[in-house]
């Protein structure tokens, strides 16, 4: 549902940067690289390259930002002119292995006598980095061509590798000793990148939440109050107990308290790898409980400081943090309830203000900035059972009052699964007509929207988009909803990135479950009416 976005998308962009506070987002040094070496033909044209060492796979999406806050440029190459005599209309372009095609030619029309270029790399990776287990070479190659002081033109390459990360490898920080100031945001540099991570949309996460969001009552919209919050809070992370996930320490560590160490590549596990395993480390269950929470509308945040992480939610309206101890689910707190969890993430919050060691990693702040999670393979709907997680989970569900005990009302708490079509009216009255898949799972619903249009370009031509998003929610009442954290869009073909997620959805559905209407927004806040009837 992009269309209502798609005029304001570079907009969208710049006022998410705009909401990353400068604590959490520091510009990074040049971090750990390799220099290839210097060269140039005839003496004329000095160049140096220099490349990263490692590459975070899991956060692909980020290198190929320009302008992010957090640059993670790849390879830097330095050109001088080293003649007496002009140069003119030096070009450069990269290639990364299979893994980034040859970029556009970075142009620079003139070099004065002693003149210097210095050119950055972004790219702009495939989704094959997603699909990487582990650590694995590849090979960067830079072509670099000018017309030189006679008027002749001259060529060069150089090349050089770098390890991809597997996309379960993380690493917090790659300054050597010497490139340290000694503060914590040195050790932590890489931390917001822990919001890919965060995956709220994956079905399994989906599913725990709505079972969790079933018990609190039904309050699917958290946010509304901070009961209505704190009863969602408390739910999660008592599933997260009932269902026998503990807290592990990495073999590798032998200090109790501390699960990773910041100069290490650390391997990280996605929500469905801890619902699965049902063991984490620390980071491991914060990441999964701040993507429960984000699942049910709490807005998340992951708090990084040294040898440990721990959650925190957003209370509605006041804005106050509630943190929680994940790791009180068992093992290095010995399994406490979610009161002594919440005592112990304050007392832990309180104590770490006055040191300032910390970087608070808030996610919706950093997927509007562009760190999206990257495309996990999909799930059977079933994945729950398959797991044997349902099973486990031994509390009756509460009644909602009002609700289940009105037939007509219970027999709408879930739509109709099957094909449906949408029809998307923007603000200014225009509107998209698409389609939509939806799945049904008791109160959880899946729903992939398909939407085809002609666009017009800033280049006065008319272009071809498509969008494929995918929302989970759940039916509470009459009321339906959903985000959208993982989208396909493409423009003549092209992918693009989506702008404006997670994308959220309320739709008031009708009594027999076939019709619904409501609203689309984006994360910050424009939206537009849907109107769904059932095929």
């Amino acid at each position: 549902m992009r269309t209502f976005l798609r005029w304001a998308g570079t907009l969208l962009v710049l006022a998410g940067l705009a909401f990353c506070g400068a604590a959490l987002f520091r510009k990074p040094a040049a971090g750990t690289v390799s220099t290839v070496g210097t060269g140039g033909p005839g003496g004329e044209l000095s160049c140096r390259l220099q490349i990263r060492e490692k590459l975070i796979s899991g956060a692909y999406k980020v290198y190929g930002l320009k302008d992010s806050p957090l640059s993670l440029w790849l390879a830097k190459v330095v050109f001088r002119n080293e003649s007496a005599r002009l140069i003119k209309d030096l070009k450069v372009r990269y290639k990364l292995g299979e893994y980034a095609d040859w970029c556009a030619w970075q142009t620079y029309p003139e070099l004065v006598p002693s003149q210097t270029v210095v050119d950055l790399y972004y790219p702009i990776l495939s989704s094959k980095c997603a699909q990487l287990t582990s650590q694995t070479p590849a090979e960067l190659l830079m072509e670099y061509e000018y017309v030189g002081p006679a008027g002749n033109k001259k060529q060069g390459q150089m090349s050089g590798r770098l390890a991809l990360l597997g996309r379960r490898e993380f690493f917090f920080s790659d300054l050597k000793s010497g490139e340290q100031t000694g503060s914590f945001q040195d050790q932590d540099r890489y931390s917001p990148l822990l919001a890919a991570w965060v995956t709220s949309a994956d079905m399994p996460v989906a599913g725990l939440a709505s079972l969790a969001n079933k018990r609190a009552g039904g309050v699917v919209a958290a946010a509304a109050s901070v009961e209505d919050c704190l009863k969602a809070m408390r739910e999660c992370y008592e599933i997260m107990r009932e269902v026998g996930i503990t807290y592990q320490t990495p073999s590798s560590r032998v200090e109790v308290g501390k699960s990773y160490d910041p100069f290490l590549v650390q391997s990280l596990q996605y929500p469905r790898d801890t619902i699965e395993k049902r063991s984490g480390t620390c980071i491991d269950l914060a990441i999964l409980y701040a993507s429960m929470i984000d699942s049910l509308g709490i807005k998340p945040i992951l708090v990084s400081l040294d040898g440990h992480c721990f959650p925190m939610g957003i209370a509605p309206g006041s804005g106050q943090f509630i943190p929680v101890e994940a790791t009180g689910v068992g093992g290095l707190n010995k399994n406490i309830d979610f009161e002594a969890a919440l005592k112990a993430g304050m007392k832990e919050w309180e104590d770490l203000k006055k040191t300032g060691r910390f970087n608070l990693i808030k996610c919706s702040e950093c997927w509007a900035a562009g760190i999206a999670p990257a495309e996990l393979e999909p799930l059977p709907a079933d994945i729950l059972e398959r797991w044997n997680i349902r099973g486990q989970i031994q509390r009756a569900n509460p009644i909602v009052p009002g609700v289940d005990a009105n037939p007509q009302v219970a027999q709408a708490r879930t739509m109709v699964a099957g094909n449906w079509t949408v029809v998307v009216t923007q603000a200014n009255g225009s509107s998209v007509q698409g389609t939509a898949t939806v799945t049904v799972q008791g109160q959880q619903v899946e729903m992939v929207y398909v939407g085809q249009y002609q666009i017009m370009g800033y280049d006065g031509a008319s272009h071809q988009a498509r969008e494929r998003n995918s929302f989970v929610g759940a039916v509470k009442g009459q009321t339906l909803v959903a985000r959208c954290q993982q989208a396909v869009w493409t423009l003549d073909g092209q992918n693009v990135p989506p702008q404006g997620l997670p994308l959220g959805l309320t739709l008031t559905v009708g009594n027999n479950g076939r019709s619904a209407q409501g609203t689309v927004a984006n994360a910050l806040g424009l939206s537009a009416q849907v109107a769904m009837e059932a095929q």
